[in-house]
């Protein structure tokens, strides 16, 4: 894990992108797996999905696997946790990157995603951040301060519904 505290916190954020990416790979594979197969004889009563379906659904996939990896290689960037380290460090430089974070990464070097929305506020020596990806690809939202990332909240457990049925 990295020695720098704001990016080992986004490493840990990683490990979801990680999963994420696995069931994507899965997903692509099936798919191309299905293109592969000759529909058997005779004809199922459904219809298998049609080939430009199916080439749909692998199109959307890789897509979502490219911005997955392009995502988690951004997070391994050791110039992410150093430009958060100085923006932690320096109220002046923290407001500098608020005024404009994509074009305050890119002086920096680094390249967000278009699709990453970034708003950073700096109260005094306070400073935090969200990072918002609306990109319904893969949608996250998550929260950074000078500790570091925040992890995501975990989901709520699914409740038991009790049963309605006489015992």
């Amino acid at each position: 894990m990295s020695g720098n505290p704001h990016q080992a916190t986004l490493l840990r954020l990683v490990d979801l992108h990680q999963a994420d990416l696995a069931e994507l790979h899965r997903q692509a594979r099936r798919l191309r797996e299905m293109l592969r197969r000759r529909p058997p004889r005779p004809e199922p009563p459904k219809p298998p999905p049609s080939r430009e379906a199916l080439s749909g659904d692998l199109a959307g996939v890789e897509r979502c696997i490219a911005k997955h990896e392009r995502l988690i290689e951004l997070a391994r960037d050791v110039r992410v946790g150093e430009v958060l380290q100085a923006v932690a460090d320096d109220p002046d430089l923290a407001r500098e990157a608020a005024a404009d974070p994509s074009a305050f990464a890119a002086r920096h070097g680094i390249t967000l995603p278009d699709t990453l929305v970034v708003t950073v506020l700096v109260a005094g020596r306070d400073v935090s951040a969200r990072f918002s990806n609306p990109d319904p690809d893969m949608p996250f939202e998550v929260a950074w301060t000078r500790d570091g990332f925040q992890a995501p909240p975990v989901p709520d457990a699914p409740r038991l519904r009790a049963s309605a049925e006489p015992v």
